[in-house]
């Protein structure tokens, strides 16, 4: 009877193990493994990831005071209002994706929420008036006024917004001081 021959990766009993196998017990990396990646400074990417869960929650007051509106509204077509709800919503859940990708504290996902609430606070605050349905100063008055519920919430989006992607820049900008992963102790 033959021995069985030896499996790639997995040392015989009393060998050394094979280059590019797995490393003995406690022996840390194996001989192939890169650096480790680099990753968003924690504190800043968690204070980024909060502040964009306050942007999502705004963002969905806003889609919520839109259905709640929309009941006793006599208008026979509430495309804006339809827009608002679909909008407020997919901004939102964009928010949440990002916001988990921040809690990774992987770098694409700090710039992308970076990205992200930097196109909210330009278009909450630029469109409307570019398209020629209000003046700046109307627009302004109607997001920090705090009239209103929907008013109050996108300019608490607004303000959100600017934080996170203030903490998103930072976070994505400072280098970790510690390190990302611990290896065991070898013996």
């Amino acid at each position: 009877m033959q021995p069985n021959p030896p499996q790639p990766g997995f040392p015989q009993y009393g060998q050394p193990p094979m280059p590019g196998g797995p490393a003995p017990r406690g022996g840390g990396p194996g001989p192939f493994a890169g650096p480790p990646k680099p990753r968003a400074n924690a504190a800043a990417a968690m204070a980024a990831g909060n502040l964009a869960l306050l942007s999502a929650g705004m963002l969905i007051w806003f889609a919520l005071y839109n259905i709640a509106t929309v009941g006793g509204s006599a208008d026979p077509s509430p495309s804006p209002v339809v827009e608002n709800v679909v909008g407020g919503a997919i901004g939102a859940g964009l928010l949440f994706i990002a916001a988990a990708l921040a809690f990774a504290r992987r770098i694409a996902g700090v710039w992308a929420l970076y990205a992200l609430c930097m196109l909210y606070v330009v278009a909450i605050l630029f469109v409307q008036p570019l398209g020629g349905t209000t003046t700046f100063g109307g627009q302004l008055k109607w997001l920090f006024g705090f009239q209103k519920g929907n008013g109050a919430a996108m300019g608490m989006t607004v303000i959100f917004s600017v934080s996170t992607a203030i903490m998103a820049a930072i976070a994505g900008t400072v280098k970790s001081q510690a390190p990302t992963t611990t290896a065991p102790p070898r013996p």
